[in-house]
């Protein structure tokens, strides 16, 4: 009995041991497989924090030049000399990152003498480029100066198009009648000009249509007393004062008060999403970039529908005050925005604003270099080889345009030949891209508007509009005679 009690305890001696080992093996065990998981879950996170950031670089660059997925540092010469290499596809995997995808809806109103024919020409080369649809004039403007009406927009009465994308082209602003039209996601935007400058250029383009302005003797005498010259209600008079304020929609001839010049302001805050500046084109592009989430070349332009600088006129700082109280809402609307544009640049980052603007610029240049002749050197209409794409004269103004490139592959030239095409060019293009051969309207209603039947027209090699009778250069002669009776 003794013996077993001895026994009994040894064996209860070993079991305690047994159990102690047991668990600080399973102690160990669970320690060694806790660390193991520890040092994985740090290096995984490690190796995406490093990922992350990298492709947040690139996402960050992807912005000002989506054309390379390397999260090394590119100087701008290398972003564009990157255009066509294979690692352009990598940049559509990168873009996934991204917190934007890139707006196919965008209305435009195309303001006076502010540069606008230039942006006009890129929304044509993106709509086309996408296959996008345009809210298109029956002719080149939205019946300005009245107000727009959605009866304007081609085939929008007869449902001829279910749904447009990209609006244009020269109105008088009117929402309420644009939203009719366009998606309830659509961005709209905007360009102002100083009314100083605006003024000026105005005068010269507008000599021959505006009564005040063919009233004077010149520009110093209109400056010097425009009351002698200008009649409030007289048709086309709204060129000679606060054009900008008459295309937004406004009365150009209210007396100026801080009430109604704030109450248009806010108006056109609500209405618009973003707002340019001519002086500042090339960061005004930067903007509407970043806005509209596009690529680099797709805002990549070629100064359009400019004048020679034999036209342009200096004027003294007295003039220049002058013309501002004369045009006392323009001033305000352009002050007001100048303010909100540069605080915009401000959140984007003004050292971002000036790489960006760089690389924008020797993009620039590079498709200049490849499409134009003498590297992109302006030509007067006459020494422009091609007469499809002689820019419309119209005024005292000599507007300038460009030659191509001879020796261009075909790709290139149909490339090239957009970024050069004036707008009354290109809208005949769109127009017959989108309504061919104009059926369903009857001979008599285009006789009476004095427009003959298109069905002779084609589309050449590179995609201008051509004929054996110089179509386009018909176009341009009546466009003429109808701006002059309607601008």
């Amino acid at each position: 009995m003794v013996l077993f009690r001895r026994l009994l305890r040894k064996m209860r001696g070993w079991i305690c041991c047994w159990v102690q080992v047991r668990k600080n093996s399973t102690t160990l065990f669970v320690g060694i497989i806790f660390a193991a998981l520890l040092i994985l879950g740090v290096n995984f996170h490690t190796r995406y924090l490093v990922q992350t950031n990298s492709y947040q670089g690139v996402s960050n660059r992807v912005r000002f030049n989506p054309l390379t997925s390397q999260s090394s540092e590119l100087t701008p010469r290398q972003e564009i000399l990157d255009v066509h290499s294979p690692q352009r596809n990598m940049s559509e995997t990168v873009k996934s990152f991204r917190s934007c995808q890139p707006k196919r809806n965008v209305m435009f109103l195309k303001t006076h003498k502010t540069a606008s024919s230039t942006i006009l020409n890129l929304l044509y080369r993106f709509g086309e480029k996408h296959g996008l649809t345009f809210a298109l004039p029956t002719h080149y403007q939205f019946g300005y100066p009245i107000l727009f009406s959605s009866r304007r927009v081609k085939g929008f009465l007869q449902r001829d198009v279910p749904h447009y994308n990209i609006m244009c082209n020269h109105m008088r602003f009117n929402r309420p009648e644009v939203q009719k039209v366009m998606p309830a996601d659509t961005f709209y935007f905007s360009i102002l000009r100083n009314p100083v400058a605006l003024a000026e250029s105005s005068y010269s383009y507008y000599k021959s249509v505006a009564p005040s302005f063919k009233r004077s003797v010149n520009f110093d005498a209109f400056i010097a007393n425009p009351w002698r010259y200008y009649l409030p209600q007289v048709h086309n008079n709204h060129y000679a004062r606060n054009l900008l304020w008459f295309d937004f929609g406004f009365n150009h001839n209210a007396n100026f008060s801080l009430q109604v010049a704030q109450a248009g302001v806010e108006e056109i805050q609500q209405s618009f999403h973003l707002i340019l500046l001519a002086e500042y084109f090339d960061q005004s592009m930067v903007l509407l970039r970043d806005a509209l989430c596009w690529s680099l070349d797709d805002i990549v332009t070629f100064r359009l529908n400019f004048r020679s600088n034999d036209t342009r006129r200096r004027l003294s700082a007295k003039q220049e005050e002058r013309l501002k109280q004369w045009n006392a809402m323009d001033w305000y609307l352009y002050q007001s925005f100048n303010k909100t544009f540069w605080q915009r640049v401000e959140r984007f980052g003004k050292s971002r604003m000036d790489q960006e603007v760089a690389i924008l610029q020797a993009r620039q240049k590079e498709l200049m270099d490849l499409c134009l002749l003498q590297g992109g050197k302006p030509a007067e209409a006459s020494q422009i080889l091609d007469r499809g794409v002689r820019p419309f004269q119209f005024g005292q103004a000599k507007i300038l345009g460009y030659n191509l490139n001879l020796n261009l592959s075909l790709s290139n030239k149909e490339r090239c030949l957009r970024m050069i095409m004036p707008e009354l060019q290109y809208k005949d293009l769109l127009d017959s891209k989108q309504f061919p051969r104009a059926e369903g309207v009857p001979k008599q209603a285009l006789a009476k508007e004095g427009i003959r039947p298109q069905s002779n027209v084609h589309l050449g090699a590179s995609g201008s509009v051509v004929n054996k009778r110089d179509h386009v250069i018909q176009k341009i002669d009546l466009s003429k005679q109808k701006l002059r009776r309607s601008p």
